[in-house]
């Protein structure tokens, strides 16, 4: 049986599909505050890779918040990925090595010399315990020729960035979202450095599908991010949060596990990263996390819950674009041996539980709005929506009500022979392959990337995903959904499917301990 870790891992750092494009010429040389920097033009988009964008994680920064990363002298050669930060799992063919020098950061444009691109900034996926801006789907040349700066990035993952010791250790040793605020430190280094590669740093949308999407979310819930982004798109974003006490239960199980107290902080901090990474599923198996171990933490560094956050007042400037796949789940119950012996299913349960519903209510009424569908894959489609679905509307619901910025929501329509509109295929929007094309069954996706594409950068330059052949009507206009496929379409009003799951979309998360 495939380790929880690994396929959560896995599902999002995906599998390599772009083919190396040739070298042409260097770049000029570009001033960042650290340094100088030269990367590659490829293909007519100039490339610079594994820029640090803070010290390496490890030694006495290790289980801190990000700090600076050291001045170089001469121009740092920005021709290659840098290492990537260390793995829960995941899939790692064909991405660099791990290692303690991980947090740096790639940077796709069309033209350094113009200073006023728009900017977009990808957050990985990958379940906060895997994934790596080097990933090869992740290549950001066919944003660059639409005119945008592409930035992407690695970040601390699993008991790097979201071991939660701070209750345990203090001195502000493991805050729980390490993860979260070097995603915060990224854009710190964008406002203070894209202007030199064209981008303009008051046009920033921050972006991310998965596990990037609810990074997304968790840093707009996270003071101080506040004018670090004016855009966000979250694609299929989990949004789940952990308690402070299940977190503290967590380091206090590893802490155990290692022999090691609240007062071995310098020991643990000269851990090797490895003994970590092998303790997950020990401790995953203690059944300790909701619904997983690593995930941000709700304290003083992320006080409310990433779905509430408009509620609570937060991000109401920020426009937003947010949606999901519509047959999530039929990835998972493709490769896992049992969708109900799965995280996503336990996540099902807990959404559930706070709904006040039972199973067969809502496969009740799922089944009348999908009479085709049979009793198994009714329950696949259930645990896809309470997993991403569900969330999203709340957030965009509270967004739409509440905030100043557009609202825009989507439903990823477009269908593999194999697995339909599956969890991680709506990633086809940087043109580079299907994830996981052999389960996609090497569908021609050409038509639907560019389409979609073209509405991100549209976002990301004024606000509104709009082409001249198709209009984006505001969710806050009669819940509008659009739904993308080769063409687009819009449907509106309540589902009539979540209808026994209106406690869930309509009262607080935090207050429902989701």
């Amino acid at each position: 049986m495939m380790k929880r870790r690994q396929f959560l891992g896995g599902c999002s750092a995906l599998a390599l599909a772009a083919c190396n494009p040739t070298v042409i010429k260097p770049t000029p040389i570009v001033k960042t505050h650290s340094g100088s920097v030269q990367g590659d033009v490829v293909q007519g988009v100039h490339r610079f890779l594994g820029i640090p964008y803070a010290a390496p994680p490890f030694g006495q920064y290790r289980f801190r918040s990000p700090a600076e990363p050291a001045n170089w002298q001469g121009v740092f050669p920005a021709t290659q990925y840098g290492p990537i930060c260390p793995q829960t799992g995941g899939i790692q063919l064909g991405l660099p090595d791990e290692g303690e020098d991980c947090l740096n950061l790639n940077v796709w444009t069309p033209d350094p010399g113009n200073g006023s691109l728009p900017v977009m900034v990808w957050a990985h996926g990958g379940g906060q315990v895997s994934g790596s801006g080097a990933n090869s789907l992740y290549d950001g040349t066919h944003f660059a020729r639409e005119g945008v700066v592409l930035v992407t990035c690695n970040r601390r993952l699993g008991a790097e960035g979201f071991l939660y010791l701070e209750e345990l250790v203090g001195d502000g040793v493991g805050p729980g979202n390490l993860g979260i605020q070097d995603l915060g430190f990224v854009l710190q280094w964008v406002q203070k450095n894209i202007s030199n590669f064209g981008g303009d740093p008051n046009n920033v949308t921050l972006f991310g599908e998965s596990g990037g999407g609810a990074a997304v979310h968790a840093l707009l819930a996270t003071p101080g991010s506040e004018g670090l982004f004016h855009r966000i798109i979250s694609q299929s974003g989990g949004h789940a949060a952990q308690r402070p006490d299940t977190a503290t239960a967590i380091a206090e199980r590893m802490l155990n596990h290692f022999g090691m107290g609240a007062r071995d902080r310098e020991k643990l901090q000269a851990l090797p990263w490895q003994m970590l990474v092998k303790a997950y599923d020990l401790i995953d198996e203690q059944g300790l996390g909701r619904p997983q171990i690593y995930l941000p933490v709700i304290n003083q560094h992320m006080p409310i819950h990433p779905v509430d956050a408009s509620f609570e007042g937060m991000g109401h400037s920020v426009e937003y674009l947010i949606g999901h796949c519509r047959d999530e789940a039929r990835l998972f119950s493709a490769i896992l041996p049992s969708l109900e012996d799965s995280v996503f299913y336990r996540r099902a349960d807990q959404i559930l539980a706070g709904s006040g519903q039972a199973w067969s209510t809502v496969q009740s009424a799922y089944q009348k709005s999908f009479p085709n569908l049979d009793e198994d894959q009714i329950s696949t489609r259930i645990v896809g929506d309470l997993w991403f679905r569900v969330p999203g509307l709340r957030i965009a619901a509270g967004h739409a009500k509440f905030a100043t910025g557009k609202t825009f929501v989507y439903q990823f329509d477009w269908e593999s022979p194999l697995i339909g509109a599956a969890h991680s295929l709506d990633l086809m929007v940087f043109g580079n392959g299907l994830p996981f094309a052999p389960l996609a069954g090497f569908a021609d996706y050409s038509e639907t990337s560019r389409r979609m594409r073209r509405a991100w950068v549209n976002f990301a330059a004024d606000g509104t995903p709009s082409t001249p052949d198709f209009e984006w009507r505001d969710h806050s206009e009669e819940e509008s959904v659009v739904h993308i496929d080769e063409t687009f379409s819009t449907t509106t009003g309540p589902p009539p499917e979540l209808e026994p799951l209106a406690r869930v979309l309509s009262q607080s998360w935090l207050a429902l301990d989701l």
